[in-house]
């Protein structure tokens, strides 16, 4: 998996955080960034696509063009779990690193509650 860059990552968060699919058409409207242009929307919307962080999921008229509707393909929580384990590169265990995660809740109770329940669902998967 490739880490993403701070521009696709912005791009992702809009992805993240935006309740229903986007166009690239969606995104230039928003002007979340005054330095993308057109064209990088475009760009980085490609890049994200073709490294599988984003799946169409419809099409979209305006005017009498068509644009891709996208969403996520994977969730923040999801890509950050791969990053993180990717960076470990097999020095740490993924149980060492959710302790890690865990020690830094200032809440650990509910956190034990928490992966508890989560326990109990992947028993229940598998």
């Amino acid at each position: 998996m490739k880490e993403l860059t701070k521009s696709e990552e912005q791009m992702m968060d809009i992805f993240w955080d935006s309740k229903e699919a986007l166009t690239s058409v969606d995104i230039v409207k928003m002007q979340v960034k005054a330095t993308w242009t057109n064209g990088l929307v475009h760009n980085i919307i490609r890049s994200l696509v073709q490294n599988g962080y984003l799946k169409e999921c419809g099409m979209e008229q305006f005017g009498r063009q068509y644009a891709r509707k996208l969403m996520p393909a994977l969730t923040r929580e999801e890509y950050i779990a791969k990053l993180m384990i990717q960076k470990s590169e097999g020095k740490s265990s993924v149980k060492q690193i959710l302790v890690a995660l865990a020690k830094e809740s200032e809440d650990m109770e509910q956190v034990i509650e928490e992966l508890e329940e989560i326990i109990q669902k992947l028993k229940e998967e598998h």
